[in-house]
């Protein structure tokens, strides 16, 4: 099989559970010229998580981002079931091996399941960023 078809295949096998299933949501909002607001309720949603699980104890099945771009001034907002995270992580480790030959983890001298076991770090707060170029945030739920 050609690699070019091989990539269509992943690429639908990918897309096809996102576009059938109404589990996921993405929300892109252009020309944001105030994004505090919208970072106030998502860190309204991270404070009752933490008041929920305050030693982050709980399986969280979803992750959430927030990115806000200061040159474009656009803010992209991101929701997906960690399961299929999980799986299409997978799914690329499988290929990137398969096609160009190589063990992801002894080339990049990384353990792939410090990223892929992501539920493990519970509920709440992931990562917080906030600098000239923009803002992100990513939280379990």
């Amino acid at each position: 099989m050609s690699r070019l078809k091989r990539k269509a295949q992943l690429t639908l096998a990918l897309l096809i559970p996102l576009l059938l299933s109404a589990c996921f949501g993405i929300k892109i909002i252009d020309d944001v010229k105030d994004p505090e607001p919208y970072f106030d309720e998502a860190y309204s949603e991270i404070d009752r998580i933490h008041k929920q699980h305050p030693n982050r104890e709980g399986i969280p099945s979803r992750i959430h981002l927030m990115f806000y771009d200061c040159a474009d001034r656009d803010l992209v907002m991101l929701e997906l079931p960690l399961s299929l995270i999980e799986g299409s992580l997978d799914l690329c480790l499988e290929e990137t091996e398969e096609d160009w030959r190589f063990d992801f983890e002894d080339r990049f001298d990384f353990d792939w399941s410090e990223i892929k076991d992501v539920r493990q770090l519970g509920m709440g707060l992931l990562v917080e960023v906030d600098s000239e170029e923009g803002k992100i945030l990513i939280w379990l739920d």
